[in-house]
């Protein structure tokens, strides 16, 4: 999928996100601190979403990002095959991640392969409401994972365990491109790392 379809599939599942949830365009803005005129442009795809963006109006929403960019409406699937895995790039940081998992995996499971450029650096907020437990495996390379004060870092093989309670940030300091899996379980939250 090209980069334009992918922001108005985007786009039109965030409206139809908001929509359901019953929230007008100002309550998004004053629930995910996004202003009502970016939401717009994004919803009308005029503008291409950023990971902290996107994350912002998830939490706001109480759902994943996968929620948004898998753009889960068909029914639930055992199998997803590699063409057919939605892909995602952030535009300012350069993130990619791709979504593996079948949308709406009977186990509740989200497995997310991440490729994060050498030098990028994506933030996300706390969760707060709906808030979910992950994994990162990291596959290839080296990130620094930010949570609250605590830095933790990780090469090839490594795996840590984590909840999005508090804001998190995946830093690439190498000048190698990282990729790692991100492994979810929504709906697990449990005490500080």
């Amino acid at each position: 999928m090209d980069q334009q379809k992918l922001d108005r599939a985007i786009g039109r599942r965030l409206k139809t996100l908001r929509t359901q949830a019953g929230m007008t365009l100002n309550e998004l803005a004053g629930r995910s601190g996004v202003s009502r005129a970016m939401i717009g442009r994004v919803e009308r795809a005029q503008s291409s979403a950023t990971a902290a963006l996107l994350n912002k109006l998830c939490a706001a929403l109480d759902v994943t990002l996968s929620d948004v960019v898998a753009l889960a409406e068909k029914p639930p699937e055992r199998l997803m095959r590699l063409a057919d895995q939605p892909h995602w790039r952030d535009p300012d940081s350069g993130y990619r991640r791709r979504h593996a998992s079948p949308p709406d995996a009977a186990s509740g499971l989200e497995i997310i392969v991440v490729d994060l450029p050498a030098g990028a650096r994506v933030s996300y907020s706390p969760w707060g409401r709906n808030a979910f437990t992950q994994q990162l495996l990291m596959l290839e390379g080296a990130v620094c994972v930010h949570i609250d004060a605590k830095t933790v870092r990780l090469r090839d093989g490594d795996c840590l365990d984590f909840d999005v309670m508090r804001a998190v940030t995946f830093e690439n300091e190498t000048r190698q491109d990282a990729r790692y899996v991100i492994i979810t379980r929504r709906g697990t939250s449990y005490g500080k790392m």
